[in-house]
């Protein structure tokens, strides 16, 4: 692998005689794949010979991030005493980036652990939300990210959890008002505890009575008012998509996936190359929110712009991921980046809509099944909803279907 790089015979055997070498060169290959470019590698072979030298690292060993910046530094000072001319800190940053890297691929960075309080109820909390609910990952991010945070914040004020009360929520939920916390925050704060201590409750931790007595903020939304844009729009925002640039290909696929669809970003993100059966023009989706897989039947315009997008602009990797990124290294596109492809779309074309991204692509697709007068349990199924309560929300922003239920001849009926 280093005679790719280096011709210098006497360089050459700088790089194969120094410690680790064969890690190295895998972490290098690993580099290649995912399409670095040959000056990138050249300068990372170059760095980790700074970095297992100053680390001391003979053989691998776990190495954590404060120990990466303090030897970053530590040889900033050393090239620079060895030099009339004094360095900035690009190199510092490019040391320490390489040695993260190379360390997090050997599955050596380790952070610090960090202290959290009162573990033993969060990691069951986690466990009972993944084995017994079977609540999707993001769900479950979501409300362990809370959790986790106010057992911290309560850690520091109180030592023994059976104690905690109703004031202290209260006081959690409205420490930082002041400095300007939404309302839709405070609300999904108020959602996410509730779990938590319907759990505690039930696992008698703490007196009952908390988890109902835990009041959302109410939030204000005009009973008429849409969450996502019209279909005259969301078919501007696809035929504006048209361009050859490999973001414009990508981003037609992405857009049907979600219009047409109704994906979710997650899902979207998740779907593989071998998910495509070409032969049988169907497509296969990992839905997010229940087990199990759904199939849908792969539409011309879909299949057109997936076969434009993976032979002419998506990365040749070994990732099985349909959407990567565009640029080097390449990696599969992560949830809160398909978002992005999305609205800065759709704020480009100034599409009116309260809310931008897959989201509410997904409102408008099912909000379109119900003016085509789909069945709220159809339209569940479509989307990958557990039940049809989510379908709900829907017709009741939906003033075509609230003008059909007005015209209704309910007394005649009877």
């Amino acid at each position: 692998m280093f005679d790719k790089y280096f011709s210098l015979p006497a360089t050459l055997a700088r790089h194969q005689s120094a410690p680790l070498a064969r890690e190295r060169e895998r972490f290098l290959t690993h580099l290649e794949a995912g399409g670095t470019g040959r000056q990138t590698i050249r300068s990372a072979a170059c760095y980790l010979l700074r970095v297992i030298q100053i680390l001391g690292l003979r053989r691998l060993r776990d190495v954590t991030p404060k120990e990466v910046e303090h030897a970053a530094n530590r040889w900033n000072k050393l090239r620079n005493e060895d030099s009339q001319y004094t360095t900035g800190q690009l190199g510092v940053q490019c040391f320490a980036q390489f040695a993260r890297q190379f360390l997090r691929f050997q599955g050596r960075l380790k952070p610090p652990r960090i202290y959290q309080p009162f573990s033993k109820y969060l990691d069951d909390f986690v466990e009972t939300m993944s084995s017994e609910l079977g609540l999707s990952a993001e769900t479950i991010r979501g409300r362990r990210y809370r959790a986790a945070d106010f057992l911290k914040w309560y850690g520091e004020r109180h030592r023994r959890f059976r104690v905690v009360r109703l004031t202290d929520i209260d006081a959690y939920i409205n420490r930082n008002c002041a400095r300007g916390r939404s309302l839709v925050t405070r609300h999904s704060e108020s959602g996410f505890l509730r779990a938590f201590f319907r759990h505690a409750e039930n696992r008698g931790w703490c007196r009952t009575g908390i988890a109902s007595a835990i009041q959302s903020p109410p939030l204000r939304r005009e009973l008429f008012e849409p969450q996502g844009p019209a279909w005259s729009d969301v078919q501007r925002l696809l035929a504006a998509t048209r361009g050859v640039e490999p973001a414009d290909l990508r981003a037609k696929a992405l857009l049907l996936l979600f219009a047409v669809y109704g994906l979710r970003r997650s899902e979207a993100a998740n779907l593989l190359l071998t998910d495509i059966d070409w032969a049988s023009n169907r497509f296969t989706v990992r839905r997010a929110k229940r087990e199990g897989f759904q199939q849908f039947p792969l539409s011309p315009k879909l299949g057109a712009a997936i076969r434009l997008y993976v032979e002419n602009a998506r990365p040749r990797c070994s990732f099985p991921n349909v959407f990567i990124s565009l640029n080097a290294p390449f990696r599969p596109l992560v949830a809160d980046s398909v978002s992005e492809v999305v609205s800065s779309r759709m704020r480009r074309l100034g599409i009116p809509s309260r809310h931008s991204g897959p989201q509410c692509l997904r409102h408008a697709c099912a909000t379109r099944l119900l003016h085509m007068g789909l069945s709220f349990i159809d339209i569940a199924d479509f989307l990958g909803h557990r039940d049809t309560q989510s379908v709900n929300l829907y017709a009741r922003l939906s003033t075509h279907m609230l003008r059909e239920v007005a015209d209704m001849d309910l007394i005649g009926a009877l």
